[in-house]
Parts: C-alpha cells; structure tokens; sequence
C-alpha cells in the first residue's frame, strides 16, 4: 500500500471520534459496535499496515488504469454482522475493522476512477440469493456486474452457465496471495473457473473453525504440563491428546448421581448434527472426495485414516463422559464454557463475539490434528463464506474484474490486518500466544471438492454430521458412510458433465 493511501487510512481513524456508529445497510437493525480510543486505533492501524509484512505487496494491475467514471454494481449479504462488515461502511465511526472497509472502498474507487455501489440483501453467513441471481441472468437482465454470495448456494449456478469464466478476462491474477489457491484448483474444470474465493470474503477468515478453551480451567487442573500453545507448536495436538485431557475432568457437579447437562466436562459437542462436525473433520484432514490427478474423482471417507477418525472421535464424544452434548448450537454452542462446565469447544473464528463477557481467560488454537504424523494444522472454513462471480449477462466483464482485483489486493494490504491483526489479536485474545495461534488456524484454510460442492455433489458433509450424532451412528460410521459412496461418485460424474456442457 501507498504513502497516500495509509496516510487516508490513518486520518480517517483520526477523526473516527467525532462519526457515531451507522445502521446495517439492507438489514433496518442499528449495527453495535464497540467504539474504541482514537489514539489506540491509529497506533493499532499503523502497525498492522506497516509490520503484518502486507502492505509492499503489489498487485499487476496498470497503474494508468481508469474506468472512466463508471458505476459497478456489488451484489452482497449484510444480514448479520459477519456479512455487513465485509464490504459496507458508510463512514468512519472509530471501529477498527469498519473503517480499514471504508478506507479500501474510498481507495479503490479514486485509484480506478469507479463508483461502487453496493446493493445490500437481509441474507446472514447461513443463507444466499441464488433465486435472485439465477432470475436475473435467465432473464438476460443487467442487474450487477458482481456477486459476493455465499459458497454452498453459489457454486450450483457455476454449473448452469450464469457466471463467466474468470479465466477469459483481464486483470485478474489468481496466484496473488489474496486469493485461495486450494479453491481455485478444486473448481477448475478442463481449464475454466467461475468463481472466486480469498480475503475479499471476510467471512472465509471469520468463518475458519477452530477450538476455544477455558485458560483458567486447564491452568487449574493442568499446571505442570506444558502450556497448550506450546504443544501445538511442538506439533503434538492430536485428537488423543484432546481426549486424554477431557476425560479426568468429569464431576459430577449437582451429586445426582447421573451425568448431566449441569455437570463438568471436558468438551462441548452439540446433540444434534452440528457443523461442529465440520470443523474436527476438516482439522483432521479427512478428505470427502479426492480429486484426483487424471481428472476422476474417489470417495476418502472409508480409508484407514477414516476409521481412525471415527475411532477417536467416538471415544471423544460418547466415552468416560469427555463431552457435555445439548441441544445448544450457533451463538449458544459456548454457554457451557461461559459457565466453567466446559475446558474445550470448537466453533468459527466469529465465536470470539460470543465470549467477550466470559470472566474466565479463554484462548484459540488450531482444531487437532488426527495424529502427528499428519504433516501439518487444517482446517475448513464455513461454506457460507462469501464466493465471488461475474454475472454472463455482463456487458463490461473486464471492468467488473478489474474492480475485483482491486478490492482483493487493497482487502489483503489494510482490510486483513484491521480485522486479524489488530481487531481479532488485539481486542478479543487475551494473550500474546492467541496471535501465533490464529497464524497458524488461517494458514490451515483449506476445502474439500464434497464441502465445496455441498447438495451438488450429494453433502457428504451432512452425513459425517448424521455419524457424530449419537453413538449409534459413529459406531457404524464405517457402513453409514460407504452407503452414500456412489451417491457422491456419481453426482460427481453429474457435475463434470454439466461443465462439459458449458463448452
């Protein structure tokens, strides 16, 4: 990033003080925001600009590029707070993170001579607008030059001819660092890509599931072990390690004799499916379905790895009370852990929301690992992270990616560093070692063709939900899962031949 450009993003910060916060674009509900010292703001900004090593990298775009003026519609989600922070911000209000958004819009429209105009739908992380996106296209309308819509309810229409092929355009450069490469490469199909995904989608970052513990718990019951940022750098946090420290924490707090949801636990996992099964399945590194060199596809969820999963992952959940099961999910999955009933839960990076009263020091690491020989961290993030398209109805398609490009390079240098280094690190961590963690639970990003491709591809995810359910189920995971081995193989033939169709 430019001298010109930080220095507006530092005086916007400046004067943050004197702007309230604004309402929720499309959403008719006052967004709360959480109004911080001004000097702290600019001091916080300066440095997440100038030391997050970011800010040097360049993007390839010309720099005598101007569009003249022109005006580039940006379909997006502003439902909830995760999707009405990524792109919106009216003006500066001393909040961090929506004035790094106001700085990158304000930047990339005087840098390209554009005007960008967002128009907002009520639609939260969990929900899309492809019936909206779908209409349009059909319609052969010039609705949007753009669409930021979530992964699992955009990637269908890739496969029915309503997006553009990325590839076939100017400006946009799919090696630069801002745009996930493991999404690029399980999309691809003989040589065409529709869709984009990288940090342009804050809700990738905010979305990448992880694990939440209570501090005060471990260092009570633990305090001559080694610290657990300590042992995930040492590579050793495994799903038996999880284990073998949830399992001498049972109590049985209210002396009824029977464990309860009133008792203390090791672990939370919610009764029902939950995508708590998402995040131990991706940390685990269990491929669904394998895309293959020569272009087929198998099915990874029966191997030996599997089984090992299941294994422990049974153990984990239905064994010497390791875990307290309710019915709480979604913004109540922490409530045991806020009580001090719980040492360990599992949720999205957006789950520091719901622990900024928890009296208790809590901390982040990665999800474990299946074992130590797995090489390295994993992790999925949410499929309702916001996945970019350019509608085939567009009538100035290198415009529209030349605005992509630009919001995703200037998102990468100011917008990240806002939100990760200074609004997540800073904020809601409580220690220093939280940021190394965090480091290591978003480099970890990665995605699965069956997670990717969701209902297209049969949602193997939903039935690895169905196996962690109750003990009956994960205890016949092996045959549950290969019940839907040629459902997801062949829905997989499905979607090859519908991209074939769309030469």
């Amino acid at each position: 990033m430019n001298k010109r450009i930080l220095s507006m993003m530092l005086a916007l910060l400046a004067i943050a003080g004197a702007v309230s916060s604004c309402g929720d674009a499309g959403t008719g509900e006052t967004r709360q925001t959480n109004v911080v010292d001004n000097t702290a703001a600019v001091t916080d900004a300066e440095e997440a600009v100038e030391d997050n090593g970011r800010s040097g990298v360049k993007d390839n775009l010309p720099d005598d590029l101007d569009l003249g003026g022109q005006t580039v519609r940006f379909m997006v989600r502003a439902g909830d707070l995760d999707t009405s922070s990524e792109f919106i911000a009216e003006a500066t209000n001393g909040e961090v993170v929506n004035d790094a958004v106001f700085a990158r819009n304000q930047a990339v429209e005087e840098r390209l001579n554009v005007k960008i105009e967002f128009n907002p739908l009520n639609v939260n992380r969990h929900g899309g607008f492809s019936g909206d996106i779908r209409k349009s296209v059909m319609a052969g309308s010039d609705d949007f030059e753009l669409v930021a819509n979530g992964l699992y309810d955009t990637v269908p229409l890739s496969m029915e001819g309503l997006f553009l092929d990325l590839l076939t355009l100017d400006y946009l450069d799919f090696e630069q660092p801002w745009w996930n490469q493991t999404f690029f490469e399980m999309t691809e199909f003989n040589g065409h890509n529709y869709l984009a995904l990288g940090e342009l989608s804050q809700t990738m970052i905010s979305g990448t599931f992880s694990m939440f513990f209570n501090k005060t718990m471990f260092k009570e019951f633990y305090p001559d072990d080694p610290t657990l940022y300590e042992t995930v750098k040492a590579g050793e946090w495994t799903l038996e390690k999880l284990i073998s420290y949830c399992t001498p924490l049972y109590r049985d707090l209210n002396g009824n004799g029977q464990a309860d949801e009133f008792d203390q636990y090791g672990h939370f996992f919610t009764n029902t499916k939950t995508l708590a099964a998402d995040s131990f399945t991706g940390g685990a590194n269990i491929s669904l379905i394998l895309k293959n060199t020569d272009g087929t596809y198998s099915f990874g969820g029966i191997n030996d790895r599997a089984a090992k999963f299941y294994e422990l992952m049974n153990t984990l959940l239905f064994e010497n009370n390791n875990t307290c099961r309710t019915a709480d999910n979604n913004e109540t999955v922490f409530n045991t852990m806020l009580n001090g009933q719980t040492m360990f839960a599992t949720w999205m990076l957006t789950g520091v929301n719901y622990l900024r009263d928890m009296e208790d020091d809590y901390g982040i690491i990665p999800m474990p690992k299946l074992d130590e020989a797995q090489d390295s961290y994993t992790s999925y993030c949410h499929d309702g992270s916001s996945t970019f398209g350019i509608p085939s109805t567009e009538n100035n398609p290198n415009t529209a990616a030349a605005l992509l490009e630009a919001m995703a390079a200037e998102t990468y240098r100011v917008v990240t560093p806002a939100y990760f280094e200074t609004a997540l690190k800073g904020k809601y961590s409580r220690d220093s070692e939280t940021s190394q963690m965090l480091d290591i639970i978003v480099e970890g990003v990665y995605l699965d063709v069956g997670y990717i491709f969701g209902n297209s591809a049969g949602h193997p995810i939903d039935r690895m939900r169905t196996v962690f359910s109750s003990s009956t189920q994960c205890e016949k995971a092996i045959s549950t899962m290969t019940k839907g081995e040629k459902t997801y193989l062949k829905k997989m033939n499905d979607i090859l031949e519908k991209f074939d169709a769309l030469e």
